[in-house]
């Protein structure tokens, strides 16, 4: 695919580094460092103004599949998404950082606007985290709309029942599948023997009903409100906030430091939720309101040291569930390191939003874990692959077929089950052994046809 990015600015090198190599990638940018770094990837560079008919055409926009206006300023990234959509057939995605364009654009005037996604990467992260929040203990939770399928992550801690047991002994229910484990900077696809320790991370997939059992095994309380406590009333801490009011088993409090923040959030959210005028990093504070009694501590100021320090003391004080905002993705893998359960980044967040939807010919990727270790791929079987059953095929290793999508259904599927011509598989692998797996499976039906020939021929 032809890829037009506007801007090399964090976002921006983040779907460079994601994109470039796979597709043919241009990125717009004046400013001589980012240059710098970008002319390190395999891409174009075209220097100049995005909101420049010329710059635009230089880039060859009107040739590109899809456009990204990630530039500094919303006004610019607006402009040269509507350009974008003026001069050719793109897909436009347009990011802005206030929320009153988004409110604006996402309202009844964005009905008649032509960009096709407006992306404020604040808002997704406020959603995401309550959506983990949602699932006590999970560390990661991902729906995959109109497929029934639900993805689970846990890390195995002291305690944990499951610790010390092989995956076999887990009597994971039918209709879902454990299909990856991270052990340190490992990547495990996981078979029935394999033993689980503390502080592997586990993932598992499957239907919502099946779903739900495992849930039930890392919540043994289901009944229980939890108490939920926010640094930073900012955008993500209003927006997780008022996310976490449609659920009824939650006893929400924000600590926010400036008191005209605090006023307008207590205009805007319900009487649920407790603001409290406060400094979230005065560790005498937090113990006066006996925070290692809630079931979750969230960090979301607009510092990431200050988050740090908030979770890191946290820890101390024994929180059950500590998340923290890493504005910088290249602080995720530290921050986890130090012992934070969940560390999130709202651009590197938007930036996977966006690539799943930026398809590519035959391999789609879905969700990249672990900065890139792992990936959830689709991958559409030939029209012609014979019928075969999972446990005759010997996969490729660093490969789990986690799902297959067949009609208007989805199979979580076990040994005995067959993929056939024309299935969409749901596969999650190490990095590029999605291709692997593509390769071989389009080497049986070589194989398959050849054989026919032969017989016929000998016929």
């Amino acid at each position: 695919m032809k890829i037009v990015i506007s801007g090399g600015t964090e976002i921006g090198l983040l779907f460079a580094r994601s994109l470039a190599g796979e597709h043919d990638v241009h990125v717009i940018e004046s400013f001589p460092h980012a240059i710098e770094q970008l002319e390190q990837l395999d891409l174009q560079v075209v220097n100049g103004n995005p909101t420049s008919l010329a710059v635009l055409q230089e880039a060859r926009v009107a040739q590109a599949d899809a456009f990204i206006g990630c530039a500094h300023s919303d006004e610019v990234n607006v402009i040269s998404c509507l350009a974008a959509k003026q001069l050719g057939k793109a897909q436009t995605f347009c990011f802005v950082n206030k929320a009153h364009y988004f409110e604006t654009f996402a309202g009844e005037l964005g009905e008649h606007l032509a960009i096709d996604r407006l992306i404020w990467p604040e808002m997704l992260l406020g959603e995401y985290i309550a959506q983990i929040l949602a699932v006590p203990g999970a560390i990661d939770v991902k729906v995959f709309e109109h497929e029934d399928l639900k993805l689970l992550e846990f890390r195995l801690k002291t305690g944990n029942s499951a610790v010390g047991k092989k995956l076999k002994d887990l009597h994971i229910p039918r209709g879902a599948l454990a299909v990856a484990l991270f052990r340190d900077d490992k990547v495990i696809i996981p078979g029935g023997m394999t033993t689980l320790y503390r502080n592997d991370k586990i993932i598992f997939m499957g239907h919502e009903a099946s779903m739900r059992k495992i849930e039930s095994r890392f919540n043994p309380d289901p009944g229980k409100t939890l108490n939920v406590v926010i640094i930073g009333g900012g955008n993500v801490g209003y927006i997780l906030a008022k996310t976490l009011e449609a659920y009824s088993n939650f006893r929400i409090k924000i600590i926010e430091k400036s008191l005209p923040q605090c006023q307008l959030l207590t205009e805007r959210l319900s009487d649920r939720v407790l603001v409290m005028h406060a400094d979230g990093s005065d560790v005498s504070f937090l113990k006066a309101q006996q925070v290692e009694n809630c079931d979750c501590l969230v960090a979301v100021t607009g510092n990431d040291e200050r988050n740090l320090f908030v979770a890191m003391h946290a820890k101390m004080l024994n929180v059950k569930k500590v998340m923290t905002r890493a504005h910088s993705a290249d602080n995720i893998e530290f921050f986890e390191k130090l012992g934070i359960d969940v560390a999130l980044s709202s651009q590197f967040n938007a930036v996977q939003s966006v690539c799943r939807q930026i398809s590519a010919d035959s391999i789609d990727v879905f969700t990249i874990f672990e900065k890139g270790k792992a990936e959830i791929r689709e991958i559409q079987v030939l029209a012609d692959f014979p019928p075969s059953r999972l446990m005759d095929l010997k996969l490729p290793e660093g490969v789990i077929i986690a799902a297959i999508r067949r009609g208007g259904h989805t199979i979580v599927p076990g040994g005995e089950d067959k993929i056939k011509g024309k299935d969409h598989l749901r596969v999650f692998c190490a990095k590029d052994q999605g291709e692997t797996l593509a390769e071989f499976l389009l080497q049986i039906t070589r194989e398959a046809a050849t054989a026919e020939e032969e017989s016929a021929g000998g016929e």
